[in-house]
């Protein structure tokens, strides 16, 4: 009973911080919306982890001497982060503060065993606008780069001007913050994290399948621009812009194409010399 009461505490403490992310997740232009979804996946998460697991109590008292440490720790920041009105600090607080809770309940075993869906809640907080606006501009810029000198590359004449690519024929496709390829980055990094983990490699090789996200990312979305290009030079500027069938259709195409790269990566790493496979979750089978 205290520990259902002093969770609801923090949950109430953290009330306005979810409010303000359920905010960001729901904006139209946003980043993040699979915020929504994180916290479900990563209570699924748990649940298979102490189903094939177990789950040990080995609380010690040292263990939650170090749990309370970090709760009152963890709240303090995310108390002085409220006041300053930092959302991704105060959000981003959520993380130490789950930890703590494990810690104490169960000790050591039991959070080496639910690290995992803990640390997965960090997808969930949005970053902060600045480094939003940062990252979506160089993305921005250096897909349209990158499609137009594959565009010309194919022999399409074609030259960039800011983020302006000009085709033959006077027409023009503006490369807009939207199709920067953060979102696919983000959303793509967050499914590489729980791939990662669940998937059949250890060792260094989950490292690479995990860090091969983010190039895999940026690459599928500037394939997708020059795609559009060629679309918007051959038939129609119309077809290649926001509410265009191919450029609707695109958007669905690059996250079928970074998952199935994700996939054959996995089959490719495990081709390589080191730690050999394991079961889903890293189980060669039962509980351990």
């Amino acid at each position: 009973m205290p520990a259902v009461l002093l969770g609801l505490g923090v949950v109430a403490l953290f009330f306005w911080t979810i409010g303000r992310m359920w905010e960001r997740w729901h904006v139209s232009t946003g980043y993040y919306s699979h915020g929504p979804l994180v916290l479900p996946i990563a209570i699924a998460c748990g649940w298979v982890i102490v189903r094939r697991r177990g789950l040990p109590m080995r609380s010690t008292r040292g263990s939650r001497a170090l749990a309370l440490v970090m709760l009152v720790g963890a709240l303090l920041i995310h108390l002085a982060s409220m006041y300053a009105r930092v959302i991704f600090v105060s959000g981003f607080m959520m993380i130490p503060v789950g930890a703590a809770f494990v810690l104490y309940l169960g000790g050591w075993v039991m959070l080496g065993r639910l690290w995992f869906p803990v640390a997965f809640l960090a997808f969930m907080v949005p970053l902060p606008d600045l480094t939003i606006y940062n990252l979506n501009f160089h993305l921005k810029i250096f897909a349209a780069e990158a499609s137009t000198a594959i565009v010309n590359a194919l022999g399409v004449p074609a030259y960039l001007k800011g983020s302006d690519i000009f085709l033959a024929g006077g027409k023009q496709l503006t490369v807009e913050d939207a199709c920067s390829g953060l979102r696919s980055l983000i959303s793509l990094v967050a499914f590489a994290a729980l791939f990662t983990y669940a998937c059949r490699l250890r060792g260094y090789k989950r490292l690479l399948l995990l860090l091969s996200a983010v190039p895999i990312a940026v690459a599928a979305n500037v394939v997708r621009i020059a795609v559009l290009t060629l679309v918007a030079n051959q038939y129609s500027v119309a077809l290649a812009t926001p509410g265009g069938r191919v450029h609707d259709v695109m958007g669905f195409v690059v996250f079928v194409i970074a998952f199935c790269i994700m996939f054959v990566l996995e089959g490719l790493l495990d081709l390589l010399p080191g730690a050999g496979a394991v079961g889903w979750v890293g189980v060669v089978g039962g509980r351990e």
